[in-house]
């Protein structure tokens, strides 16, 4: 979903993957008739990129309620009914559809947009996209050779139970101080926990409203064709784990998978979720 993004995700020479700033492209021309021709895997693949929407926002406007970041609902009303069209026609991606391919393209050149607009990735790339870019630095010899857009699709649809899980608590997570070591290349400290006691109950509804229900997504992925869970991707579940427990530590931004792990809760949501 990075076409038209005035951001790109570059691994350096040691292997770190990290969003630099980059010009944005004055056009975007695509063939859909040739893209529509290609393997279907490759459709899906960019259809489980953008199943992140859903799972970004909660994590973004979360972040944004908890700890008065920057937040725009700019991006996301770019896709409202684009995105709508894409899930419709999902499973045409597979019949190799030029139509499917059509509004699969719009919502991820209009995810571009989002970005150069806001001037940062957070509305297209939360906690699901630091999960596949810890597999791609860390998994080694256990990487299946999955791509990112397989990868963010699986990831998007662990994040989205996570956080349905989560924001099913009637009582906030009883939130602790992050627990770090000294070798540990991040610093971090315990937030802002009265904030989360005070604001649960309002947070919960308007987190909810901008879900898609975990279910469906996974309904609209394996229409196209697209893995949904580790076992598809070719990972080993024990990779995976890894990946959603250690992800948080590779770039500074809050999502859900910080306050499962910092309340006691992400060990035992993935050793219950069905990966």
């Amino acid at each position: 979903n990075g076409y038209a993004a005035g951001t790109a995700s570059v691994t350096l020479a040691n292997g770190y993957k990290t969003s630099v700033a980059a010009h944005a492209p004055r056009g975007v021309f695509i063939d859909l008739e040739v893209n529509a021709a290609a393997p279907a895997w490759l459709a899906a693949a960019g259809l489980g990129d953008s199943l992140c929407r859903p799972t970004a926002k909660v994590d973004w406007l979360g972040a944004h309620r908890l700890f008065d970041t920057s937040y725009s609902e700019t991006p996301f009303d770019l896709l409202l009914e684009d995105e709508k069209k894409m899930i419709e026609t999902a499973p045409g991606l597979g019949r190799h559809s030029v139509e499917a391919n059509g509004h699969l393209y719009r919502v991820l050149i209009l995810t571009g947009f989002g970005n150069v607009i806001t001037g940062s990735s957070h509305s297209g790339s939360m906690g699901e996209h630091q999960v596949s870019h810890w597999i791609d630095m860390f998994a080694g010899a256990a990487h299946p050779g999955s791509k990112h857009g397989q990868q963010v699709g699986v990831a998007s649809l662990a994040m989205a139970r996570l956080q349905e899980e989560l924001l099913s608590l009637d009582k906030p997570p009883l939130v602790k101080p992050t627990e770090i070591s000294e070798t540990d290349f991040v610093r971090r400290y315990g937030e802002d926990i009265g904030r989360l006691q005070r604001i649960w109950p309002e947070l919960r509804v308007e987190l909810k409203a901008a879900m898609l229900p975990p279910a469906q997504m996974k309904s609209v992925l394996a229409s196209a064709g697209g893995p949904t869970d580790a076992t598809e991707l070719g990972l080993p579940r024990q990779i995976w784990r890894q990946a959603m427990k250690h992800a948080r530590d590779i770039r500074n931004r809050w999502s859900f998978l910080d306050l499962a792990d910092d309340a006691g809760l992400l060990d035992d949501f993935l050793s219950r979720d069905p990966q």
